[in-house]
Formats: C-alpha cells, structure tokens, sequence
C-alpha cells in the first residue's frame, strides 16, 4: 500500500519551493541590477534571460503541495519551467542562425519558436485567467486565416510557420518593443517598488496619509485617496493597490459611518487614479515614451496636472459627501502624529529626487534607475543604522535588500509574461494591417465628427479593458484606437493618453470593474453598487480625456495661459458635477441649481471659449443662489432658538 504523505512533508516541501522562488527572485534582481549599467549579453537575449526567469517564478509560485492537489500538476508545472530554461538556452546557442536566416528556418526554429508561445501561454493563463491568452489565440488565428477573413478584415494570410517566427524567434514579437521596454525598464521600476516596500516607505506613507486624515473633515475617505495615489505612483497596479491600502482605509471609513459600497468606491477610484499618477503610471509611461518617442521624463511631467486634475475631482467629491453626512474631524489619539510620520516618510523622497535628477539630465530611464536604487539602499541603511547596532544593522539591511529584491522580481514575473505575449498581438496585427484597417472603419463611421470618433474610441479602449490589466489593455486600445484619432488630426500624445486614460478606466467600469471588484471585496459591499458609485467619483477621469483631445493645452501643447485656463475648466466642471450627483452642497440643492451645475457642467467641459464664460457664469448663479438660502436659512434656525 502506498504511503500518503504527511502534512509536515508538505509543509517541507512548500518551505523548500518558496525558497526556492526567492532564491529565483532575488537572482533575477541582480541580473537585471547589473545589466542596468551593462548589458552581459545580446539585447535579445537579454530579453530572452528576462521571459525566462519570469516564467521559472510564475511556475514556481503556482507549485503547491496538499491533498487537494494532484502530484501531476506539480510535475507539469515543473516540466513547464525546465522547458522555459530549456528553450531559451537553446534560442540564446542558436542565436546567430536564426538572426541572419530571416528567409530560411533552421532546425528549431520553427519548434523552439512554438515551444516559447506555448510555455508563455500557459504561464499568461496562470497569472492572469483566460481573457488573454483566448484574445493572443484570436491574433494568432487571424494571421493565419487572412485569406478567408471577409470585407477590410482580408490579408493575404500569413503560412503557420511565419506565425510562429514572427511571434517568437525572428526575435520580433515576442522580443519586440514591449519585451524590450519590461526587460530594460520596468523590470528596474519593480525593483525599486520592492525596495520602498522592504524598507518600509509604504507604511511610512501609510502613516502620513492617516496623520494627515484628522485634519480635515471627511478624513478617514480622504485616506484612501492620499495613500491610494501616493503607493500607485510607486507600484502602478490597481489590485495592489487596493488590496494594499484598502486594508486600512476601507475599516476607518466604515467606522465613520460611511456606507460599505461608497468605502469601497473611494478605494477603488482612488487605486485606479494610481496607475495613471506619475512616475510609474502602470508601466504604460515606457511604452507611450516609445511608441511616440518621446522622452520618458517628458510622459511623466505630461502626466501629472491630469492626474492632480483626476484626485481633485474623488477629493471634492468625498467632502462633499462628508458635509452630507455630518462627517467631523477625526481627532482618534490613536493616529500617528502628523509630524512624526512625516519627518519618517520624508527620507524615502530622497531616491524619488535622484530619479527626477538624473532623468531630466536626460540620462536613460534604467541608469536613473539604477542610481535611484543605489540611493534607496542608502536611505535604507541609514535607517537601519539609526534603529540598531552595527551588527543587528547589517543583518537587518541584507534581510530587507533580499527581501525588496524578492518582491520586485515576484511582482515583476506577471508584468513580464503578459508585456511579452502581448507583444505577440502587436506584431500579428502589424504584420497584416489591420490598425490601418480598422482606423478608416472608424472614421468613415464617424463621419466628420472627431467627437463621435473619440467616443467610438473610448467605449472601445472600455471594451478592451474589461477583465484585463492595465498595460496589456493601453496596448490593445493604441494598436487599434490611436491610430484613427491622429488619422483623424489629433496630436500623438493626446491620442496616446486618450487610450490610456480610457484602457485605465475599465477597472471602475461595469459589468468587470475589476478594481471595484477586489474593494466590494475588502468592504463586503455590493459590487454593482460599488462599481456605479466609482465611475461617479472618477467622473472627472471621464471627461479629461477628451480635454486631450479638444483642449490639448492641458497636456503642455500650448501657452501657460491656456494650460491654466484648461485647468480652471477641469475645476469647474468637477465642482458643478459633484454637486449634481450629490445633489448637495451646503444643503440640498433645489431643482434649478441642480440643473444649473448640470447645465456649467457641460458648457466648461465644451470646446469653446463663449461656452467657457456660460458655464463661470451658470455656476457662480447656482453658488450665489445657494449660498443666499443657507444664509436664510441659518438665520431663521438662530432666531428660533432664543425665541424657543
């Protein structure tokens, strides 16, 4: 009879699997620490190293051993990473032959090729569901079906062996631009995320943005958006976000009386503003940047005045909603002091300078990097330094070294797998011009009408986005949005940020929503409720995208004048639509200044400046006319006191 295993001989062999991942992790890390200030080997091959380690991590990382499990799939999942060091060994011997034999397929091109799609496939599944690899598997089909593919959709087909070449070992595709930007840059961005979190910058943020909740009414929801963007801009992803400052914002605001979908919403609207918040912006900063060619330094500084523009409108929002509700001061002794905390966070902000240095220096995004780890280590030394002795200190700082180098490259493993097939779609789809295609589709449904065109554009980058990461969701949205709006006449970046803004915006957007699906989650609220309550906080992440586009000034194509201008309107139009949605500002608001904000709502956010000067004027008629009855108001409720 066969012997079952123990529960103590799976919990050995799990601690031997998680080291095991770590020990990968942390080789990773250094790997591409290194290679930040130069590359050991070829560029594609590096690429190929970067695919390879984050493959052997997401196999590692699903291995698990219990009694719900069959020992087969652990044995697949291990045959799966053998095969991935397997395969790129034998790409990275082969490297020669099957860079100068674009016309030829050696031996193994072809199966080497068709090996790395697959493990890559599976590894994408693993991590991020279906909706991936199913879209991947539509690209794939495409490009091997044109010839029987109707209307604009026809191409002269491409034969099955140049679907996998092209994807894979022509070292297109799969080691095109997006592979190249994960291996180069982002991966660097993820090192330096993990590091914050080792040495505790995330909780030093945590703390100042609780610090900081007992100064103003609506405190405890105002957590939530100060934590929430402060850690997006560092970690870029709206799940880790939420799943990380949820935790404690979504409590405190239930605690104050807030509801649990509106709790839940704020977080939601707030991690999603995190990803587009530089300097990370979910990684897409690096892939606009080269898409566009335009320097990385420049994406970031377009960047920041729509997402300050973006938190402004869920700021204003929550105070409202505070007055509403009654919300006071939160004065709890038990929050950190204000001062305390930020004289601990503020040393973290030293790395943050040296990146922003060296960048606008013009020096590359990974030699930025790569001294902005440097100066991170430091701080994190010191800090170690000023909290033990020189022995618990250095034990200290190389158990947190190891342990950011460690969550970096765990956190990076997903973001590599899915930029690296998703460069797959893009290199089909570019192969066979569909873009191009579905771009003169658009505009000719448009017509003449570019507003028209921006909202086919929008609901589709929306679409794509459904159920999908950030970054692979921009991309599709750029491959097949952008170009029908600068076909169209609209500057590259605006079009650009138009997609991302919207691809981002998928994750409050039911019926997916995934943002507002993990803070439902943490709050145990209602997700529909949550999801609709969301997208109303982030109303003001709806309208600026077509801002972009018809007010291009807001992303630094025009005058300083206009650039404020375009500001003040974004203003405006968040104050007038908060107070409609609220239907309340210092009180209830009565019918005509519920239609007169609705009314200053739309003529800010129009392109015209006769509608701009409407809209100032709508909206200082309904502040006036509400601010006279709660004058009114107040005073008859004074006099009735005495005389009661």
């Amino acid at each position: 009879m066969q012997q079952r295993n123990l529960p103590g001989d799976y919990s050995r062999r799990n601690r031997t699997i998680d080291r095991l991942t770590t020990v990968t992790a942390i080789l990773m890390s250094v790997y591409h620490f290194v290679s930040a200030q130069k590359l050991l080997v070829f560029s594609d091959i590096h690429v190929a190293i970067h695919i390879c380690f984050a493959l052997v991590i997401v196999f590692l990382q699903k291995m698990k051993l219990d009694d719900r499990r069959h020992p087969v799939e652990n044995s697949l999942l291990a045959a799966l990473a053998l095969a991935s060091v397997g395969v790129t060994i034998f790409i990275a011997a082969n490297y020669e032959a099957f860079k100068t034999s674009m016309g030829q397929n050696p031996p193994g091109k072809v199966l080497s090729g068709a090996i790395l799609l697959a493990v890559l496939m599976i590894g994408t599944y693993l991590t991020w569901g279906k909706t991936i690899p199913i879209i991947v598997l539509i690209a794939l089909a495409y490009g091997y079906f044109g010839p029987y593919m109707p209307g604009f959709l026809y191409h002269g087909g491409l034969s099955l062996d140049r679907v996998i070449t092209y994807s894979t070992t022509n070292f297109t595709g799969v080691f095109g631009m997006l592979g190249t930007i994960s291996a180069n840059t982002i991966v660097l961005f993820s090192i330096f995320a993990g590091l914050m979190q080792a040495f505790g910058a995330l909780d030093a943020i945590m703390n100042v943005a609780m610090a900081a909740s007992g100064k103003v009414r609506s405190g405890a929801a105002q957590v939530a958006v100060l934590s929430s963007g402060l850690v997006g801009s560092v970690t870029g992803s709206v799940a880790a976000n939420i799943s990380m400052t949820g935790a404690v914002s979504i409590p405190l605001m239930k605690k104050r009386g807030y509801p649990p979908e509106f709790a839940g919403a704020c977080e939601a609207a707030a991690s999603t503003g995190g990803a587009i918040l530089p300097p990370v912006m979910n990684a897409a900063a690096f892939i606009i940047a080269s898409w566009t060619s335009t320097p990385y330094i420049k994406i970031a500084l377009i960047g920041v005045a729509p997402a300050l523009l973006y938190y402004f409108g869920i700021s204003l929002s929550i105070y409202i909603k505070a007055i509403k509700l009654g919300d006071k001061k939160n004065e709890d002794d038990a929050l950190p002091h204000f001062k305390k905390a930020f004289l601990e966070f503020v040393i973290y902000i030293i790395p943050l300078i040296v990146l922003v240095v060296f960048l606008v220096k013009m020096y590359s995004p990974q030699v930025s990097l790569f001294y902005a780890i440097l100066a991170l280590l430091l701080v994190g030394l010191i800090q170690q330094v000023r909290g033990s002795g020189l022995a618990g200190c250095v034990r200290g700082f190389v158990r947190k070294t190891l342990d950011g180098l460690a969550i970096g490259s765990k956190s990076m493993a997903m973001i590599a797998v899915v930029m690296a097939i998703m460069g797959v779609v893009v290199q089909i789809l570019t192969a066979t011009g569909l873009p191009s295609k579905i771009s003169q589709f658009v505009i000719t449904l448009a017509g003449d009408n570019l507003f028209l065109l921006a909202l086919f554009v929008a609901i589709t980058c929306l679409i794509f986005g459904m159920g999908m990461p950030a970054a692979p969701a921009y991309i599709l949205a750029a491959l097949l949005g952008a170009p029908a709006l600068t076909a169209f006449g609209v500057p590259l970046l605006a079009a650009h940020f138009f997609v991302f803004y919207y691809g981002e915006l998928s994750a409050v957007t039911p019926p997916v929503a995934i943002g507002a699906l993990v803070a439902s989650g943490l709050a145990k609220g209602d997700f529909m409720k949550t999801s609709l309550i969301s997208m109303r906080l982030a109303v003001c992440g709806f309208a600026i995208p077509f801002m972009f586009i018809f007010r291009p000034e807001i992303l630094l194509m025009g005058t300083l004048w206009e650039f404020v201008w375009s500001i003040l309107m974004v203003m405006v139009f968040a104050f007038a639509c908060v107070i409609f949605f609220e239907n309340f500002f210092l009180e209830k608001l009565i019918l005509p200044e519920r239609i007169g904000a609705a009314a200053a709502a739309f003529c800010c956010i129009w392109p015209h400046f006769a509608f701009d000067f409407v809209g100032l004027a709508l909206i200082a008629l309904v502040v006036a006319s509400h601010l006279c009855r709660h004058r009114r108001a107040a005073r008859a409720q004074g006099a009735e006191g005495p005389a009661a």
